[in-house]
């Protein structure tokens, strides 16, 4: 053999040794390269009776470059996004919370990382979870754990935690205690104790030493009793359909729990609430009774959530109860009431239950006011009390109900006719205040419409009493109107109905239709009755369709929105409730003196009122008025501004949401909660 083969020999060996003197030193000082995963979900780490989980798979690729979130590209491209980080509210939260300066300052240390390293890198940006414990006082004080799946780096960098010498932690302040597989790291700069183990490629990092040290326990028995393998996580998460780009987030948080230990007892909702819809609300979904939530929320295209949870019985009510013993709905009925709604629908919603319970509900939910004077005109009707009228509507009903509002954008050429007088058309339709509002439908099932016709004929019999009456004091209110396939509409005039005057009824088959505006109602029956796949109604509606065969196979209640329909009428709403804030915030009894103070003075000579003559008083009020007037109007005008920046932002907002589907499944027991709403992200 020639020296140089001999070198080259020797070279090898001299290789192979060194190779393996180094996988040994590796091996015995930090960690075998060829231990494997830890071969499960990190969920068979975590207890099962955990307060509190969150986990995401597939971490790298929510992000660009941590911190920087890969969705933020497609957010630029999204008016609602835009509105939100440009308005003031924003600039001051994110001053509070010091955003920017937190970014920055984790930027900066994440730059002195080795070997141009990322966070990412190190912690592998694979499967990532946290769990906690409400202990403490506060949601601050939970005592939490991460786990996340480690990169080569990140193992390496756990495992060195035996030799705090060597990585220059005690340089720094920092010390580590603990032998064997779990370290505690202690430090002047951190407010509790941090414990850290590490399984196979998984690390377990957290302040609760607990949670650390029964996820060695659970790795050891197989992840016996871990989230994992417990039923309500396979029911409730595994089951879920899971999108690709693995952007959904599992969750499962013990409500209760929370509210015990935080002392969160006052509700989301209120009873006692002055506005209808939250109080109704209240009544209706028993959310102080929900014990446990757990789930995915999934940001593919827009947000999905698939939720589920128990309730605590002892808080649920007997009206809750008697709701949620219904029998529900299936896709197919939904779809076949939808026949109804027009596919520009802003609002539909279907709910199946005992139609006594859902109205004393929705009376217990009205402001005492306006119970009493629903009261009173019950009796005007001859019924003698709400009971009363519950009880026949009961009796009268089937036990499901649907509400549908859209924009009142019909015009009134029913309601023109020409003046003999002047040779003009002139409105003759019901008077009313103008306001901007929804038409709205509401359509139920008739179990006994003898009853419901004897209901009819006795409001239309007490007319004026209940204030039903023409457009000039006297005249009668009730009109009949034809419409679509030979029907004829019921509508009863009065001023009390906001923004259109008057209420349209019509029994149609085993359906009665109430309604705001009758046109909604003709427009409800030519949908109910039309053959063909292009008639606009919702039911034939692509986004809605796939939106409910997403969503759970049955249901007690749904409710569909379609903000961008009715955005434009939210605004318009919005501005006359701005301008309405703004006119009650005026004192007028002291303004209105300190006016009269001022005419008396520069019109009058300073004589008081009680020596004017009654032309003078009448001329005084006037030139009051008309300053109180100009004074409401520059107040208005000076204050609008900063209102319509609100107002413009919240229909921005709507706009950016094409649509959402809520369905909830409910029980005594149990509930399963899905929503589909479809927010293009990308500005598409």
């Amino acid at each position: 053999m020639t020296l140089k083969k001999r070198l080259i020999k020797l070279g090898c060996i001299g290789l192979l040794l060194l190779s393996f003197i180094g996988y040994f030193a590796f091996s015995t000082l930090l960690f075998s390269p060829l231990e494997g995963r830890f071969n499960a979900d990190v969920a068979g780490l975590i207890p099962r009776d955990v307060d509190l989980y969150v986990a995401r798979a597939e971490l790298r690729t929510a992000f660009t470059d941590f911190p920087d979130l890969a969705v933020m590209e497609e957010l630029e491209g999204n008016d609602g996004y835009q509105a939100l980080v440009t308005s003031s509210e924003w600039a001051d939260f994110a001053q509070e919370q010091r955003i920017e300066a937190l970014l920055a300052d984790v930027r900066g240390q994440l730059g002195q990382l080795p070997a141009g390293l990322d966070l990412l890198d190190i912690i592998g940006g694979e499967d990532f979870a946290v769990a906690a414990n409400f202990t403490g006082r506060s949601f601050e004080d939970a005592e939490w754990a991460a786990y996340a799946r480690l990169s080569l780096w990140g193992r390496g960098a756990v495992s060195g935690l035996e030799y705090p010498g060597l990585l220059g932690l005690e340089d720094q302040g920092i010390t580590v205690e603990g032998a064997g597989g779990l370290k505690t790291i202690k430090s002047a700069q951190l407010p509790r104790p941090i414990h850290v183990a590490r399984i196979k490629d998984v690390a377990i990092i957290g302040t609760s030493r607990d949670l650390v040290e029964r996820a060695v326990q659970l790795e050891a028995t197989g992840s016996k009793d871990s989230l994992l393998l417990a039923a309500p996580y396979n029911d409730s998460i595994l089951s879920v359909e899971r999108d690709d780009k693995q952007r959904d987030f599992e969750l499962q948080v013990d409500l209760r729990e929370l509210r015990e230990s935080y002392g969160l007892t006052e509700g989301l909702l209120k009873k006692d609430d002055e506005r209808f819809t939250p109080a109704f609300l209240a009544r209706l979904l028993p959310l102080d009774a929900i014990r446990r939530v757990l789930g995915v929320v999934d940001f593919e295209e827009g947000v999905d959530i698939d939720l589920s949870g128990d309730f605590s019985s002892e808080l649920m009510t007997a009206a809750q109860e008697r709701i949620y013993r219904f029998k529900g709905f299936d896709q197919d009925e939904v779809l076949e009431v939808a026949r109804f709604a027009p596919d520009d629908s802003t609002l539909f919603v279907y709910i199946r239950g005992p139609i006594a319970t859902m109205l004393q509900m929705v009376v217990d939910s009205l402001e005492p006011a306006a119970r009493s004077n629903l009261e009173g005109s019950i009796k005007q009707i001859g019924v003698n009390s709400i009971a009363d009228l519950i009880g026949i509507l009961d009796s009268s009903l089937v036990d499901r109900v649907a509400f549908i509002a859209r924009p009142n954008d019909w015009g009134y050429e029913s309601d023109m006719e020409l003046d003999p007088e002047s040779g003009e058309m002139v409105y003759t339709g019901p008077p009313n205040d103008g306001a901007p509002v929804f038409a709205w439908a509401v359509v139920t099932w008739m179990a006994d419409e003898a009853k419901l016709v004897d209901l009819r004929e006795k409001v239309t019999v007490a007319g004026s009493r209940i204030g039903i009456q023409g457009a000039k004091p006297g005249q009668s209110g009730f009109f009949k109107k034809p419409i679509g396939g030979g029907l004829t509409v019921r509508e009863y005039w009065s001023q009390l109905i906001p923004g259109t005057g008057h209420l349209a009824s019509l029994m149609y088959g085993d359906n009665l239709l109430l309604s705001n505006r009758y046109a909604l109602i003709d427009s409800l029956v030519r949908n109910r009755n039309g053959q063909s796949a292009a008639v606009p109604r919702l039911s034939n509606s692509r986004d809605f369709q796939v939106a409910l065969i997403d969503s759970v196979p049955s249901a007690n209640v749904l409710a569909w929105l379609n903000p961008a329909t009715g955005s434009a009428l939210l605004r318009d709403q919005a501005r006359l409730d701005a301008k309405n804030r703004i006119t009650r915030s005026i004192d007028y009894a002291t303004k209105r003196r300190e006016v009269e103070r001022d005419v008396l003075s520069r019109v009058f000579g300073g004589r008081p009122r009680a020596q004017l003559t009654a032309d003078d008083i009448r001329r005084l009020d006037d030139l009051v008025d008309q300053q109180l007037v100009s004074f409401t109007e520059q107040m208005v005008a000076s204050n609008m501004p900063r209102e319509l920046e609100e107002v413009q932002r919240l229909k921005t907002y709507l706009d950016s949401v094409r649509s959402v589907l809520t369905m909830i499944r409910l029980s005594p027991k149990d509930f399963e909660l899905t929503i589909r709403a479809d927010v293009p992200i990308d500005g598409e």
